[in-house]
């Protein structure tokens, strides 16, 4: 607003102002000037992206103008688009990168040079940086935004170091509160005998008994064969039909696995004997009125009893009412007809054979591949013929049990594809190496080891706290060398999948969990080395990590990176955010199972469990320290990373204000104790446990309710889980029984006195 003489006071604030007719206007801000007694409304229609119209008027003899909107400003030189460049993942729509080519352009200083600006490189020049935020519909022209910025860079990386620096410095010099912490755990531990842990011998579970009788038995061997073919999925990614039928099976059965068959040997069974599938009960039904339905007296419904005798779907009124409503007012019932109806077309497409693109165009094998059955028409004449017949050929060899002829027609499709994918194609090594990967299952598998040895491990434990004379010293080794073990098969695993994905395996949800429960075991062993309770802890923790991330609402599926994660930032950035969640949820959970044997103190037990607490609170705020010391530099840099990709450090984005929620809740949680009424060990152990919520919404919260620029590393949309209110619940009780123990201890020990 621009006046021109001084206005006595104006008031400003945000309307909303209908248009005629009802049509929409731009925004509004209503104003009011005064001078004297005269006093008059206005208002002045634009928006932060547009130029809005300039409002004049007199007031008393005096001119006012006022004007809202974005602001023009000359830039001292200029740029000229020569050419937009935007690359798709082969087969998608997906952008695997776009560039903007341009010519920079300064008469003043006689520049004139072509410069290329494109995601995670931006344009930076005589103070004003570039960088590359969106293109034109039609990918003709590009959407730079730019952000002006002289010294500020070298400013706030030089603060971002020192900080750094500090931080460091707290860990290692003499005389800080982490030393102090280090020298009384010291002194704990030298007191006590060490703690004991107990063997867990591998349960291996058993599988579900082959009671699938198909027409036509489809071996192991044949499945094999069949996985071993390369796919192309809906992001343009390659990989072997192993892994689309096991997410298939993920998808319909919500296992890798059917009643002990491999996913490739159902899939391709599925698609020989459809009449014999869709009368396996495979696709589960929670919802009772669901059941009533379709008829269903258990859990699992067949495919043929979701239709009619005349085919018509039974839940369709049901599907397309969820479907128009928002996700907020989605009744349980209907996010479970959402889930079936998805289960059920997935059935479909697999029989129908629609998902198995395996044959690149002869033309361009970067254009989407081919389904079995396609009809193209700008093939030539012996390779349309070749992709419309060879399937089905496939199909019916086996249908007639010429095995031999099968395996011909399968050497074909894979000739096939050498012959005009072969640019595209991954490597025979990367191959076997997923396929691998799929079958081992590995982190499903390391779940319920951790988780159970882990409690096994706190059990003792706890009878060693109230019968110290049980040692057990050598099962203490033995459980330890298992957990290394168990440690090192999942930093293979790690490895493995970042071998596949071609970059750092913590670009989605479900990697990221993956990285938490490794980074948590990592805190655990170091930790250990002080009391053997935080092995334990850790144990436990991962087990129930890795189990999360195995529920139905998070997709392992191996995916392409977005543009802005193409960057060494992911690897720095994340990796350093992540591990710091690991050394916080440690923390919770030590402080948890402090609150528990708070809860458990007797008068007889006291010493011992007193300085079992107080040398697991110890640890813990040793864990704490690190945790926000690595979230807070975790932060730094992805200011740095903004800065690089988007031009500011920091927009208020919810994962951004919702890291800057948990740094200062931690940071409280660490200084409490110079709050009188917040010193002791049950208080600290208590707002330990209470912290954890703010990683929980930072990581789960922003990532699967709300929306903003990390949405790249959101999973499938979800409600509030059920598991959320049961652990508040229990944590709760938890703590408001430690809260009342140690009352009633202090009660008992004042009237003894």
């Amino acid at each position: 607003m621009v006046l021109t003489q001084q206005l006595e006071s104006a008031v400003v604030e945000p309307v909303s102002v209908p248009g005629d007719q009802g049509r929409a206007l731009p925004n509004a801000i209503k104003m009011v000037a005064e001078l004297g007694d005269v006093q008059k409304t206005f208002y002045v229609f634009g928006r932060k992206d547009m130029l809005g119209e300039t409002y004049s008027m007199n007031l008393n003899g005096i001119d006012i103008s006022a004007t809202y909107g974005s602001k023009v400003i000359e830039l001292p030189f200029s740029l000229h688009l020569n050419k937009f460049e935007l690359e798709r993942y082969p087969g998608s729509n997906s952008p695997s990168s776009y560039a903007s080519e341009v010519t920079l352009i300064d008469d003043q200083a006689g520049v004139k040079e072509n410069r290329r600006i494109f995601m995670n490189n931006i344009l930076n020049y005589r103070g004003f940086r570039f960088f590359q935020s969106s293109y034109d519909t039609d990918e003709k022209g590009t959407v730079l935004s730019v952000n002006q910025d002289m010294m500020g860079t070298i400013i706030t990386y030089i603060g971002y170091l020192l900080l750094t620096l500090g931080m460091f410095a707290a860990l290692f010099a003499r005389n800080t509160r982490f030393r102090f912490l280090i020298k009384r755990t010291d002194a704990i531990y030298k007191e006590k005998k060490k703690l004991m842990t107990i063997l867990l011998a591998l349960i291996s579970l058993p599988a579900f008994s082959a009671d699938l009788n198909p027409p036509h038995a489809i071996t192991a061997e044949m499945g094999n064969a069949f996985g071993r073919v390369w796919v192309q999925d809906n992001g343009g990614r390659m990989e072997p039909l192993n892994t689309l039928n096991g997410e298939i099976m993920r998808k319909i059965v919500k296992h890798h696995t059917f009643r002990g068959w491999s996913a490739d040997r159902v899939v391709l069974s599925m698609m020989i004997d459809r009449q014999y599938w869709q009368e396996v009960p495979m696709i589960t039904v929670k919802h009772d009125e669901l059941r009533a339905i379709l008829n269903v007296t258990g859990r699992k419904a067949a495919f043929q009893q979701f239709f009619t005798p005349n085919g018509e779907y039974k839940i369709r009124q049901i599907v397309e009412t969820a479907y128009r409503k928002p996700g907020g007012q989605q009744s349980k019932l209907d996010q479970e007809a959402i889930k079936i109806d998805e289960q059920v077309n997935v059935f479909y497409m697999t029989q129908m054979g629609s998902m198995l693109k395996i044959f690149p165009q002869p033309a361009d094998s970067h254009k989407p591949w081919l389904a079995p059955g396609a009809r193209p028409a700008d093939f030539p004449q012996e390779d349309s013929l070749f992709v419309r017949n060879i399937f089905g050929m496939y199909i019916d060899a086996l249908v007639q049990k010429k095995n031999g002829k099968a395996d011909e027609y399968l050497t074909a499709i894979v000739n096939y594809q050498n012959k005009y994918g072969a640019d595209i194609l991954p490597s025979d090594t990367m191959k076997e190496v997923e396929i691998f990967y799929n079958e081992s299952s590995l982190f499903m598998t390391l779940s319920p080891y951790f988780l159970i040895l882990g409690i096994l491990l706190l059990v003792f434990q706890l009878i060693r706290l109230v019968k110290p004379k049980y040692q057990f010293k050598w099962l203490m080794r033995i459980g330890f060398t298992l957990i290394i073990i168990a440690f090192a098969l999942y930093t293979a695993g790690m490895g493995i999948r970042w071998y596949i994905s071609g970059h750092a395996p913590w670009s989605n949800g479900y990697e990221s969990m993956l990285y938490i429960g490794w980074s948590v075991l990592v805190a655990g062993l170091l930790f250990s080395m002080i009391s053997d309770i935080a092995l334990s802890v850790t144990s436990i923790f991962s087990g129930v990590i890795l189990m999360v991330a195995h529920l139905s609402w998070m997709n392992p599926e191996i995916t392409n990176l977005v543009p802005v994660l193409k960057s060494y930032w992911l690897t720095i950035h994340v990796a350093v955010i992540v591990k710091s969640y690991g050394f916080l949820g440690l923390s919770a959970f030590l402080s948890f199972l402090n609150l528990v044997l708070i809860g458990i103190k007797t008068p007889k037990n006291k010493l011992n469990i007193s300085s079992t607490v107080e040398l697991l609170s110890s640890i813990s705020e040793m864990s704490i320290t690190v945790g926000l010391y690595l979230l807070t530099i975790g932060a730094f840099l992805g200011g740095i990373w903004a800065n690089e990709s988007w031009g500011r450090y920091w927009g208020w984005d919810p994962k951004e204000t919702w890291s800057a929620v948990t740094i200062v809740v931690y940071a409280f949680v660490l200084h409490m104790r110079f709050i009188p009424d917040m010193k002791g060990l049950t208080t600290f152990n208590i707002w330990s446990v209470i912290s954890f919520a703010s990683v929980i919404m930072t990581y789960l919260g922003v990532n699967y309710l709300l929306a903003g620029m990390h949405s790249y590393a959101k999973g499938e949309a979800a409600n509030i889980p059920a598991w959320v209110y049961y652990t508040t619940t229990v944590i709760a009780v938890v703590v408001f029984y430690a809260i009342f123990n140690e009352g009633k201890l202090r009660k008992v020990a004042e009237t003894k006195e």
